[in-house]
């Protein structure tokens, strides 16, 4: 799949014909791999006489893009076509003792999880959908707040390829104007001492609609808000070298201490009246930001509560 798109990524006319030898296969074997495409959302324009073309050009993935943007040499890079979920490859890659730093990132990902077992859809070569892991010495202790500190991340970036207003929501969903454009989920595999984490991040780029229609909650993409398209590569080295950067900090259990003001600055709901959910209960108060360890703090009935992560969910009013 992969490598035909990668010759369709142009926007021209390719003939069957043309592809084929490209490719190494029969014309027939062509049109099945432009089918399969078809079947899992890629339009594809074909015209008699000139061939097949996608409606608009495509960016893929590269490691050499990459590079190029500044990732650093030290971190393992993974790109691949499709797969089930990246924070699955990520465990897979842990389990087998591979080098750390990773970033596993790919053109679909086809049962990717959000927050509470929820389904992400990432469509195809349209969105950045990656983990990142890396490996912490000193035990589970000192990622206490990681999650805030990737939203911190996200943001940056965001404001970096020109969005002007991104904003937090605790725990972890980044926003522009009150609609998500960013999940992140973390996922932790300790051993004894040794820590790894594995972030989970998925940004709307271009999301189609069609995709969208089991979402729960208002949403957006950066095609949406900015004037041009932006390019996947660029935005997922910056948010490859902000973790990279987070990670270092919270390896001495010092990590939220420094995004803890960073965090509240955006902060979507600060001073607001919410409703904070768990399984067994509903409390109601006002945000008041989030403590050194990334707590939120609650005001309820003139009291400070910190409520941590987990299962719980946090809406205005």
């Amino acid at each position: 799949m992969h490598a035909v798109l990668a010759l369709l990524s142009d926007n021209e006319f390719h003939s069957g014909e043309a592809l084929g030898a490209a490719l190494g296969v029969t014309r027939a074997a062509v049109w099945k791999k432009l089918k399969k495409l078809e079947s899992i959302g890629m339009t594809i324009h074909s015209v008699k006489g000139r061939g097949y073309r996608l409606p608009s050009p495509l960016e893929l993935l590269s490691e050499t893009a990459l590079r190029d943007n500044g990732v650093p040499d030290d971190v393992a890079i993974k790109l691949a076509f499709e797969t089930e979920s990246t924070n699955g490859d990520a465990k897979q890659h842990i389990a087998q003792g591979q080098a750390l730093p990773v970033m596993i990132s790919v053109e679909r990902q086809t049962q990717g999880k959000g927050r509470r077992g929820r389904q992400w859809e990432s469509g195809v070569a349209k969105n950045v959908t990656f983990s990142f892991a890396w490996r912490f010495e000193n035990g589970p202790s000192v990622v206490e707040g990681l999650s805030l500190a990737a939203g911190v991340a996200v943001a940056r970036v965001l404001k970096k390829v020109g969005v002007p207003n991104p904003g937090l929501k605790w725990p972890n969903d980044v926003q522009v104007d009150g609609q998500k454009i960013c999940g992140i989920l973390l996922e932790m595999v300790a051993d004894q001492d040794v820590c790894h984490v594995i972030i989970g991040i998925g940004l709307n780029v271009e999301m189609d609609d069609a995709f969208m229609t089991q979402v729960d909650q208002p949403w957006t993409d950066l095609v949406s808000r900015l004037s041009s398209r932006p390019s996947r590569n660029v935005i997922l080295a910056e948010l490859t070298k902000e973790l990279v950067e987070a990670c270092k900090l919270f390896e001495d259990g010092h990590g939220m201490k420094h995004f803890q003001h960073q965090w509240q600055a955006y902060d979507v709901l600060f001073n607001q009246a919410v409703t904070v959910s768990s399984v067994s209960q509903q409390r109601q108060g006002v945000a008041r930001g989030i403590d050194q360890k990334g707590a939120l703090l609650l005001e309820e009935n003139g009291e400070l509560v910190a409520l941590h992560g987990g299962e719980i969910s946090v809406r205005r009013g």
